[in-house]
């Protein structure tokens, strides 16, 4: 009775989210608050971000929030990662930097709160001459989020995460406001101890600058997966996860006038054809506009650990395979943990980017 009595107002929180006030289209592009695509945790970057079926750490709480079911103690994480590397002088100021701590409460579920911090850097403001006025700062996003998880049932573990986002353009701010919930579930009877996941994101307020005109929607997501525990005897266990993101920002077309004007111009296009190439609706789900991550892990009695992951986005065309590779490792000592990740970066020299998490347990 305990565990039904949990599931009302996780659902109504779900119910209330979806009559927020939100647009349900986006324009081509097409959404603000990049800050929230960033992702979260130093361990899941290293596993291609295929963490949405992964329980039990304080990160989850950047990808399902269900996940942090699975703790039964405290933790808190930190991390940075510098861009100054990637763009040279350009990108002096960029940064990205979270925390995030979670903590069990027996007979209550789990609470959790992150913050993710996003430095936009600094250009240089000029004249029609080349000499340089003076430089001007762009500005600090962030995001807060306060996350709420526990198990429903034996092996169905749900959670939902409210969060507030601050985005800076120039001199003006905007600020929204989202959802997340998601769910994860334990199969019982598999051959391999498998769990799955799914998760809707960011479903909120567009952000407003000045007002309805300047505004951007939040950028929505739907994410499934499973993490597949392929061996776990004694000091070693190895993990298989896989990740699918849809980008649910564009529900329907908005713009129906240029829809008409395209389909005139090309005549031998149907509109179904257009919209499952711009991915409305539906069409999102196709297998080409998916994201698709994957990922394993290696443990040595929980205080070594080996990580690698592969991740393809759509619309980003990488040279080589080794572009799509992550990597990483951890080591625990006592209650501390130091993980470490290397990531396709981009930029106009296609550099990598070393992230860096502290983890601390209690």
């Amino acid at each position: 009775m305990r565990q039904q009595k949990k599931l009302i107002p996780l659902m109504i929180s779900l119910i209330i989210s979806f009559f927020m006030n939100t647009e349900i289209f986006a324009g081509a592009g097409r959404t603000g608050a990049q800050i929230l695509n960033l992702g979260g945790g130093t361990r899941a970057a290293s596993l291609g971000d295929a963490f949405s079926a992964i329980e039990g750490d304080v990160i989850s709480t950047f990808w399902n929030p269900s996940g942090l079911s699975g703790l039964k103690e405290t933790q808190t994480i930190l991390s940075y990662t510098d861009y100054k590397d990637l763009f040279g002088d350009a990108s002096e100021g960029l940064y990205y930097a979270l925390f995030a701590g979670a903590s069990h409460f027996e007979d209550a579920g789990t609470i959790g709160v992150s913050l993710q911090v996003q430095g936009q850097g600094t250009i240089q403001v000029t004249t029609d001459s080349p000499e340089v006025l003076r430089e001007e700062h762009l500005g600090t996003n962030w995001a807060l989020s306060l996350s709420y998880a526990d198990q429903l049932s034996e092996g169905l573990a749900a959670g939902i995460s409210g969060k507030i986002i601050r985005q800076r353009l120039a001199q003006y701010g905007g600020r929204a406001y989202a959802i997340d919930f998601g769910i994860q579930y334990n199969f019982p009877s598999a051959p391999l101890p498998i769990r799955v996941a799914a998760t809707i994101q960011n479903w909120g307020t567009r952000i407003k600058f000045k007002d309805e005109n300047q505004s951007d929607p939040l950028p929505r997501v739907f994410r499934s997966g499973a993490a597949i525990t392929l061996l776990n005897v004694e000091y070693h266990k190895l993990r298989f996860v896989a990740d699918l993101t849809a980008e649910i920002d564009k529900l329907r077309e908005d713009d129906e006038k240029g829809v008409e004007v395209f389909l005139e111009q090309n005549p031998n296009m149907t509109r179904s054809q257009l919209m499952s190439e711009r991915g409305v609706g539906l069409h999102a789900l196709e297998w080409r506009h998916l994201h698709k991550s994957f990922g394993v892990e290696y443990s040595l009695g929980k205080l070594i650990f080996l990580r690698a992951g592969y991740k393809k986005e759509p619309g980003i065309n990488l040279p080589g395979f080794s572009d799509h590779l992550t990597y990483g490792l951890g080591f625990r000592v006592y209650f501390g943990q130091l993980d470490y990740a290397q990531i396709p970066g981009g930029g106009p020299y296609n550099k990598r980017l070393n992230v860096v998490a502290l983890k601390f347990i209690f």
